[in-house]
């Protein structure tokens, strides 16, 4: 079975590229042959993924758009996949979709990874020619699959995390926190997202303003980055807060920095079923969250939507839950034994899509 996977944002620490990344790792790879298309050069932690798993993954800058188009053409015609498997946020995967048809694959799997996109005109502009093509219909959620697939069938395929990495760790959050220079009786916020508009740092550095003057003890990090960096950080310094909020960059070690922290801040303008808020509660974070993102991402009943119109409830939220007395051991505990109840575990997910393709390719 020769799979080919195409991931329509760049191989980078992103929750795409997560879900990529962890899917494979965890699926059975008997009698399987799994082949990848990066739309970009793979960030440093990619390529050594690729290198170190002996996968080959072929870059195709989509910059030049007919280029792709023949690269992945000619790839299909010439490797001839029974699957090719792509992930992404809307309908101009209907690019990707009619060249690898073109290219003779018969079983063409789109995967909804948002509820929203950036490109409104494209998307419904090739609705229709997405509709036609895909012929199986994957998604992170509810909501996404309904935003992108409209009133045709889907499945939702969890995006499943491997909970034994996130479960708390006293001894491991006194190291974080003492690497970071976070005092214990200092309250450690936290944010995972590259530095893109649809994460909304602004907003998210203003909540931030609100408590911080009022209460010097409130520290901020936040992890990755992203071509809104310089702003963000400029936005920061005119606010004179240069040493309250750490700019960590990215990080494989996401799970280490989760435990250092005493709430997670997720001010998104638009998600799907974020993996970085399942990891978040896995590590028995409270979680406060946009109203935007998907109700069923919060598997463990930790998390508290907010509206992103004011930073006055997020304000208060942050002040009412960051210093909550709580036993974080027992809170990981509870949360990952719900979180693999839900079906939100690696290992189950991964058999599932292993099945999917099993069953997509006797169907063909």
């Amino acid at each position: 079975m020769k799979v080919l996977v195409i991931n329509t944002v760049r191989f980078k620490l992103n929750g795409i590229s997560a879900v990529i990344k962890n899917y494979y790792q965890a699926m059975d790879k008997k009698n399987l042959q799994m082949d990848f298309v990066a739309i970009d050069e793979p960030s440093d932690e990619y390529r050594s993924f690729f290198e170190e798993s002996h996968l080959r993954c072929y870059v195709f800058h989509k910059k030049n758009i007919v280029n792709y188009f023949c690269k992945i053409l000619e790839l299909c015609r010439k490797e001839k996949y029974n699957i090719v498997h792509i992930h992404g946020n809307s309908a101009n995967m209907a690019i990707e979709l009619f060249a690898v048809a073109l290219g003779g694959v018969k079983v063409r799997i789109t995967h909804s990874h948002n509820t929203a996109t950036m490109h409104p005109f494209m998307h419904n502009l090739l609705w229709p020619i997405f509709s036609e093509l895909c012929t199986t219909r994957l998604a992170c959620g509810e909501d996404a699959g309904k935003w992108l697939y409209r009133d045709k069938k889907f499945t939702v395929l969890n995006n499943g995390i491997q909970t034994k990495d996130y479960a708390f760790s006293e001894e491991k959050r006194n190291t974080v926190r003492k690497a970071l220079g976070i005092q214990d009786d200092e309250v450690l916020l936290g944010h995972v997202g590259n530095f893109i508009e649809q994460k909304n740092h602004s907003f998210l550095i203003d909540i931030f303003a609100e408590v911080h003057s009022e209460n010097p003890k409130y520290k901020l990090i936040l992890i990755s980055d992203g071509m809104l960096m310089p702003i963000i950080k400029d936005k920061v310094h005119s606010l004179g807060l240069d040493d309250a909020v750490i700019f960590l960059g990215k990080t494989l070690k996401v799970s280490d920095y989760l435990q250092a922290m005493d709430l997670f801040l997720l001010p998104s303008l638009h998600e799907g079923l974020p993996v970085v808020l399942v990891e978040a509660q896995a590590a028995g974070l409270i979680c406060a969250v946009s109203n935007t993102v998907a109700k069923e991402a919060d598997l463990t009943g930790s998390s508290v939507f907010l509206p992103i119109d004011s930073t006055a409830p997020w304000a208060e939220a942050v002040k009412k839950l960051g210093y909550k007395t709580r036993n974080r051991e027992e809170d990981s505990t509870n949360n990952i034994a719900l979180i693999k109840e839900k079906g939100y575990d690696i290992e189950q997910n991964a058999d599932k899509l292993r099945q999917i393709y099993v069953n997509a390719c006797e169907g063909r």
